[in-house]
């Protein structure tokens, strides 16, 4: 069976294109509330978080999109591919032996991050709020339903690699049917996302939801009151003040 890929299937990337580099070529910053970063297979390699630093090792194109390849700033420093939409980013590098530059860079980076996380915050609050909204729904099965299909490749690859290191004949044809019942399961999925989606679409029409009540809380005006204070210092890197 082919390996399916996530969300990431039709991406046109060429292996040389994310080829680890000596350097980074510049930084940047999460801005969407929890993207992910893949490899160049569509594998899912990390969840980031918005206001997440990281370094740029090189620029890439998904779906005729900038994207980039990129270094996260934790112990690992796991690598993937991260759309531009879901970012911004400095493709410069201070010298390392200017200590004033190096300050600068530090000093916007934290600003942003800062801004970036604070934004995702409210995302969360509205999308939690959301969700508690559609529990039990046609619209929340769609969701559920998508989550598992998104799924799917990555339990291929495991059941894939478990088959490759069968020890006996028995062992790899057990995997073998396994991977045959993931596809069957998958068709299955795409089959019943088509059905839902309508009787989702209806419900969401029908019970449409109001974040009002969310943007009127004590936390949003909290966090809403460190946006605006942030704005001006962070307005002069292209940053849009957000709305609400």
């Amino acid at each position: 069976m082919r390996p399916l890929l996530t969300a990431l299937s039709a991406l046109c990337l060429s292996a040389a294109l994310i080829a680890a580099t000596a350097a980074p070529i510049g930084w940047g910053v999460v801005t969407a509330a929890s993207p992910d970063i893949y490899d160049k297979t569509g594998k899912r390699v990390a969840e980031l978080k918005g206001g997440e630093l990281f370094d740029v090792l090189k620029e890439v194109t998904v779906n005729k999109a900038p994207a980039y390849y990129i270094a996260l700033r934790r112990p690992k420093q796991p690598r993937g591919i991260l759309p531009g939409a879901d970012c911004k980013v400095f493709l410069e590098m201070p010298d390392p032996a200017d200590a004033e530059a190096l300050a600068g860079v530090k000093r916007i980076g934290t600003l942003l991050s800062d801004y970036y996380a604070t934004l995702a915050l409210r995302e969360t609050l509205l999308e939690r709020a959301k969700a508690r909204h559609r529990a039990g729904s046609p619209a929340e099965k769609l969701e559920k339903l998508r989550a598992e299909l998104k799924g799917v490749p990555a339990k291929d690859r495991a059941l894939e690699a478990a088959q490759a290191k069968a020890a006996t004949n028995a062992e790899r044809l057990r995997y073998q049917d396994a991977r045959k019942e993931l596809r069957y399961r998958t068709t299955g999925l795409r089959q019943e996302i088509k059905r839902t989606e309508a009787a989702a679409e209806t419900w969401d029409n029908e019970h449409p939801f109001n974040p009002a009540t969310v943007r009127q809380s004590a936390v949003w005006k909290r966090l809403t009151q460190r946006l605006r204070a942030l704005e001006p210092q962070v307005s002069p890197f292209g940053v849009t003040p957000a709305t609400e």
